[in-house]
Parts: structure tokens; C-alpha cells; sequence
């Protein structure tokens, strides 16, 4: 099955001025260029639209005037974005910053000076974190649990009003608010006032399907935050809503390049022969099981989860037991292929005609929120600042606390990266000719990942495919704690679609301010922390951070699914596009080219991913990771050396979790130890043989043991030694 290529790196586009480089190579422009059309961030200073032509001069005076209290930002902000017709409101920043500071100081009570909170330098906090994850509810998104993580909504109600107290300590004392007021506010809305200044050159948005990256300076993305805390992105304060705007003309995953369409086709979407399957030994073909469609079966709605299920079904050859009735047109518009057009009275299609020609020109494709309206805001729910809400303000504004006091002078590239075709894990799939091995495994049972991963380390961050999550919302898990203590990685969210299965999103040189402590419902800001990460050439942190969203499995029977294969292979293929190296995140300069062989390819830095809130079998987790580290240098003619290997080492952190880290340690030794070399398709023969299934092929249950001792034993490993029963059961449950 021959592949023209695997990886193709776009465009890197450099938005800011570079010590050290040439300005004819990298010229910068004089003067701002304003840009307002569908592949650019619109901007507030932008004067092309007729709609928002006195914005910026609204904006202007608005941030010019001084602001002394929360009710005159209440009002500055409500200037411009549209007042109460949806709803919108700061009465959650007020309360953050009213609520305690108004109370009068009680004895008993413990001053946040005591917790370390007023102290730049403070000592470092002792943050452990359990890595789940969660859908948020902005934008739109389902969640598969409650958005804090708890089971159900009694169990939230009874923790948040235990956390009461917890929660105002977090508020900011009158100190503190006097603070805010008088210095840090004024150099906030100074900082906003300089966008044309500081932004110069139209940001490209980085779209769906396509490779590209964008570097932008601190101090650029000091100023953009700053207009997020405004509120002041136009086009952007739309009410939450279900349906996407997204360019219906962008391709789908997997879907062949132009290029590739005028040759005939792709041959990797080609689907394997009916009953021709992976074999392991004399392992039956097959495992799954030939399904087709009978009579009287219920038929599902063809169109649920499209974007993720139907697509991998059609592309990974597969059918899922409960989608099997799906319809053949749906499964042919996932393809790509054009359905017929349904009947449309003449008076329906003018409309619709009509209507689009309204909306193309001011409308642009559904981007993750960006303006902070939603942090600041409170609801039915949640009728005053939340602890969590109240922990992220304290991050975001000792972030502004921080750069206004003394700016940092580096850059940061956020880097969207693209698998162009689907990786099945078959052994002439591979372009590079490096030998394959599977790559080192170290466990790491305690420290948490952000604080004890090594420098250089690609650092995953547990996403959601809308990135960030509940970072402006409710959510306080690994990913919106990363990118409340690295509120540089906010930005992302203004130009970054949604990912889709073969996507990731990488960024390097994003700084950490913030120490914390707690999780979830117990995140705190702790204290100051000062990055002293070296830099690259280009000025970068050499901090590398990793964006993957996993699959969410809500009930048992949806997380007995995560066995079947093509759910197997869309993680597979979503963590190989994010621990592929990146030529423009590894090259010292950010160059779209390999610089020649490196001194060493750096760790990756990961853990359960997408376990917890999301369903996920953290043995599959682990192993899944495991092949996708192994080969991920092997499908990108820029990743060959024949003096490297083709995988990244792996620092897995088990955050707490002692039982799995000695079965990865037992299973790895044996692995690794062996004298065959067991190719990665034959561990995943035994993965998908794993599950117990009915008398129809269907997944019906998991054995009593271990997958990784199953596994094991399959390629003819010793058995793993007998555990304590609870653990294994705590570890292994769902």
C-alpha cells in the first residue's frame, strides 16, 4: 500500500519582529495592515467593515477614561458587547472582586496573605494532579460528565457549598482590589490601547486540514489577551450554539489533497476485503466478526457523531456493532462523496441563497470562544463566582501583574499539525528506513507532569478538540489548569479550530506564572512562580506542549467500544500527529526543514491520557501511546536519520496510580528484553482479541486479567505476578 506522504509541513507565518534576523527575509511591515475576510483574526482596531468602523474609537475612549471600581468595568465592558439581550453580564468578576473585599475582616478567618497569595516570590506550591479530562459547554459542546467532574449534580451542589470558604479566599481582599484598580487595571487597558502599534500583520487562522503555524512575541500576545479581558473581539460574542459555520469547502480527515484527486485517488483509503483481517499466528481473521444488516434491526440516526465515528468507520474499513444499520448514503457523504440533493421548492432555495449572501461576507467559520465574558459571567447555576472561576481570575491577572511590571521578550509558536493519511500500523506503511524498536518507558508514580517533566520534554496536554476546554468556563482539570498557570496558551483559542481526528496542536515557548494547588473543585492559586527555561534561537521557552482530545466513552457499554478497532486506530492516529516532531516546534530557528541531525530527540511527557472524566482504559491508554511513540518517526521523510530511532522515549506518569506503573515496568522489561522484534500490528491483533464478545461478535465484557499481562502472555511473556485484588480492581474499573 504505497503512501506519497504522511506529513507535509505548511507555512510557518512569523508575526513579529526577530533579533538576529535578516529584515529582507523576514521583513515586518511599518505600518498596521488591516485585513477583514475568512482567513484572518478580525481585529478591533480594524476599520474594514462597515459595522464596526467607530469600534475602535469607541474602544479608544472607553479604555482612555479611568476606571476606579467593578461597576465602572461592568460598564466599560457592556459598551460593546451587546448588552443584556443574551444574557451577558460580569457579575462573577464582581463578585471576585467585591465579595470579600466589602466583608469585614473576621479573626477566625484566614488573610490570603497567610496562604502565600500576596507574595511574588512565594515558595513553590505542591500541586499533584489527576489527569481527566471534560467536553465543556461553551461553544456548544456536550459534556460527557458534569463539567466538574462529579457524577452527578447533587454530588457537585454538596462540594461546592463545602468549598464556600475555600472559594472566598481565593477573592480578592480590599488590598488587593485597591491594587487592581489603581495599578495593574490602568497598565491592562495601556497595553490594549497599543494593539495597532504591536500587532502590525493580519493573523491567519489556523484551519481545519491544514498545516500551518503562527509566532507571535509576548508582548503581542500580552496585548491580545488584554483585549480579551475587554471583551473587544468583534465577531466573537455570539451566545453559545449547536451548529457549526465552518468553510464546507475545507476537506475532511483523511481526505485526498487535490493533487492526489487528479491521479485517481488515494490508495490508503482504500478499504481491506470483506473478511480479510489483521492474523497473529493462527489468531482467526477477523475479530470483530462479519457484520451486515438484518432485517428488523433498528436503524440509528446516521448522522450522530459524524464528524468522529462514521468518518473512521468509512476510512478504517470497520463497521461498530450498534452503527452497523447506518444508512449507505451517510456513510458515502463521509467519504467524500457528493449525496444527491434533496428537493428544494424554488422559494426554499432563494432564501437560503439569499440568506448566505447576507452572512459570507461578516460571518466567520465557528472558532473556540476568546473574550472573557464567560469567565466573568454568572448564570442560574452558578449564581456567584465559583472556587474554580475565582482560581483562574487570580492566575489571568497576576499573568497581567506580571508582564506590565517587566515584559518578557520571547515568542511563541502555535503550530497546527496534520496527519494526511490514516496509519493502519501494516509494516510497508513506514517511509523511513531507521531500524524499529519500541522506545524506553520510565514511570514516574507522584510528581506531576508540568513540574517534573525534563527540559525539552514534549508535554501532552489532555485536550479537548475544542482547545482549552472549560479555561473560560466552569472546568478546572489538567488542561485548564495548564492554561490558567500559562495563560499564553489562551490565545490559541483565538485562532485555532477545533480539532479534528488527524490533528494536533503544538506550541513551544509558552511561560508558566502561577503555582497552584488542588484539582477540580479544590484548584487554588498558590504563589509566583519564575520560568527560567532556557531559549531557542528564535526566542522560545524550550517548553513544548502537546494538544491530543482522546474519544469520550460515557457508559459502560461506550467504553466497551473503545476496544473495537477503528476507535483503537483514531487514538493511534491522533497521538502519532501529535508526537510526530514538528520541524518548525524542534528547528532552533522554527524553520519549515529539519537543521540536520539533532543532539537527541527529547522525551515525551504523558500519563492517562484521556482516562478519568472521559471513559478511558488506561492499560489501552498506555499501550496505544506506547505503539504511537514507537513508530511515530517512521512516517515523515523529515524524521529520517539513519543514526536515530524512530520512536521518542516516554516519561509516563501514573499520577498515583502504583499498580499500573509496575505492570508497565513488568511489561516493558519482558518487551524490551526480547530477542524478537514483535512488529506493532501483532500488539494490536492482541489488543482487539482482548475483550470477551457475544455469540455475535459484539463486545460484550473484559477478563479477569490484566490487558497488559494478556498482551504479554500472547507474545509469550511469563505471567505478571499476582497483585492485590482492590487495587487492580480500582486501577482496571470504569
Amino acid at each position: 500500500m504505497p503512501h506519497d506522504v504522511f506529513f507535509e509541513t505548511g507555512t510557518h507565518h512569523i508575526l513579529c519582529k526577530i533579533p538576529g534576523l535578516d529584515p529582507p527575509e523576514f521583513p515586518y511591515p511599518r505600518d498596521f495592515e488591516d485585513c477583514w475576510d475568512n482567513d484572518h483574526v478580525r481585529l478591533p482596531c480594524s476599520s474594514a467593515s462597515s459595522s464596526s468602523s467607530n469600534k475602535w474609537l469607541e474602544i479608544v475612549q472607553g479604555l482612555t477614561a479611568p476606571i476606579k471600581n467593578s461597576r465602572q468595568l461592568s460598564e466599560t465592558i457592556s459598551r460593546w458587547i451587546g448588552g443584556d439581550d443574551y444574557d451577558w453580564n460580569t457579575k462573577g468578576l464582581e463578585a471576585f472582586l467585591n465579595q470579600k473585599a466589602d466583608k469585614p475582616v473576621s479573626s477566625s478567618t484566614p488573610h490570603a496573605r497567610e496562604r502565600g497569595y500576596n507574595s511574588p516570590l512565594a515558595v513553590l506550591g505542591d500541586a499533584k494532579v489527576n489527569p481527566e479530562e471534560q467536553d465543556m459547554n461553551i461553544d456548544g459542546e456536550i459534556p460527557t460528565e458534569d463539567v466538574l467532574g462529579y457524577s452527578n449534580r447533587s454530588e457537585r451542589d454538596n462540594a461546592d457549598a463545602g468549598d464556600t470558604m475555600i472559594a472566598e479566599e481565593d477573592f480578592f481582599n480590599k488590598e488587593e482590589r485597591d491594587r487592581f484598580f489603581t495599578i495593574i487595571l490602568p497598565k491592562i487597558q495601556a497595553l490594549a490601547l497599543r494593539l495597532p502599534e504591536l500587532v502590525k500583520k493580519p493573523i491567519p487562522l489556523l484551519k481545519q486540514q491544514e498545516d500551518s503555524a503562527v509566532t507571535l512575541s509576548q508582548e503581542q500576545i500580552a496585548c491580545l489577551l488584554a483585549h480579551a479581558f475587554f471583551n473587544t473581539f468583534p465577531c466573537r460574542n455570539m451566545p453559545p450554539r449547536r451548529h457549526s459555520n465552518a468553510d464546507t469547502k475545507r476537506r475532511r480527515a483523511f481526505e485526498p489533497s487535490e493533487p492526489q484527486k487528479r491521479k485517481g485517488g488515494d490508495d490508503s483509503m482504500k478499504k481491506r476485503k470483506d473478511g480479510e483481517g489483521r492474523t497473529l499466528n493462527d489468531a482467526p481473521k477477523d475479530p470483530h466478526g462479519t457484520l451486515s444488516k438484518t432485517k428488523g434491526q433498528p436503524s440509528g440516526n446516521s448522522l450522530r457523531n459524524a464528524d468522529r465515528q462514521m468518518s473512521l468507520f468509512a476510512y478504517f474499513g470497520k463497521k461498530d456493532p450498534v452503527l452497523a444499520s447506518s444508512s449507505a448514503s451517510a456513510v458515502a457523504c463521509f467519504r467524500g462523496e457528493i449525496p444527491k440533493a434533496r428537493t428544494t421548492t424554488t422559494t426554499d432555495a432563494d432564501k437560503i441563497r439569499d440568506t448566505k449572501k447576507d452572512r459570507s461576507k461578516d460571518e466567520q467559520p465557528r472558532y473556540p470562544s476568546i473574550n472573557f465574558w464567560t469567565l466573568f459571567r454568572a448564570d442560574g447555576r452558578y449564581a456567584t463566582c465559583t472556587p474554580t472561576n475565582a482560581a483562574k481570575l487570580r492566575c489571568i491577572l497576576h499573568y497581567f501583574d506580571r508582564v506590565t511590571t517587566r515584559m518578557p521578550q520571547g515568542v511563541v509558536t502555535y503550530h497546527r499539525q496534520v496527519l494526511q493519511s490514516p496509519i493502519t500500523l501494516e509494516q510497508n506503511e513506514r517511509v523511513s528506513s531507521g531500524q524499529f524498536c519500541y522506545v524506553h518507558i520510565r514511570v514516574e508514580n507522584d510528581s506531576p507532569l508540568e513540574d517534573d517533566a525534563p527540559q525539552g520534554a514534549l508535554q501532552l496536554d489532555f485536550a479537548n478538540k475544542v482547545i482549552g476546554g472549560g479555561i473560560l468556563g466552569h472546568g478546572a482539570v489538567q488542561e485548564e489548569i495548564r492554561f490558567a498557570i500559562c495563560p499564553e496558551l489562551i490565545l490559541s483559542r483565538l485562532f485555532i479550530q477545533s480539532l479534528e481526528d488527524n490533528e494536533a496542536v503544538l506550541i513551544k515557548g509558552a511561560e508558566r506564572y502561577s503555582n497552584y494547588n488542588g484539582y477540580a473543585s479544590t484548584f487554588t492559586w498558590h504563589s509566583d512562580f519564575v520560568d527560567d527555561t532556557p531559549r531557542d534561537g528564535l526566542g522560545r521557552r524550550k517548553t513544548e506542549i502537546c494538544a491530543i482530545d482522546a474519544l469520550p466513552f460515557g457508559s459502560k457499554d461506550q467504553r466497551l467500544r473503545q476496544f473495537s478497532e477503528c476507535h483503537i486506530l483514531r487514538e493511534l492516529n491522533k497521538a502519532i500527529a501529535g508526537f510526530r516532531r514538528s520541524p518548525i516546534i524542534a528547528s532552533e530557528w522554527g524553520l519549515c526543514r529539519a537543521e540536520g541531525p539533532p543532539d537527541g530527540i527529547p522525551p515525551i511527557a504523558t500519563g492517562n491520557w484521556g482516562c478519568g472524566a472521559f471513559g478511558g482504559h488506561v492499560q489501552l491508554k498506555f499501550l496505544i501511546q506506547l505503539l504511537a511513540a514507537s513508530v511515530c518517526g517512521g512516517y515523515s521523510k523529515d524524521d529520517e536519520n539513519d543514526n536515530m530511532p524512530l520512536g521518542r522515549g516516554i516519561i509516563y506518569y501514573t499520577y498515583g496510580l502504583e499498580e499500573l506503573g509496575k505492570e508497565i515496568e513488568t511489561f516493558m522489561g519482558h518487551l524490551l528484553s526480547s530477542r524478537t522484534v514483535y512488529e506493532p500490528s501483532w500488539i494490536l491483533d492482541c489488543i482487539l482479541q482482548y475483550p470477551i464478545r457475544s455469540t455475535r461478535s459484539a463486545i460484550a465484557d473484559l477478563p479477569q486479567k490484566s490487558l497488559l499481562d494478556y498482551v504479554g502472555t500472547a507474545l509469550g511473556f511469563p505471567p505478571f505476578p499476582s497483585r492485590n485484588h482492590s487495587d487492580m480492581t480500582e486501577m482496571l474499573s470504569f
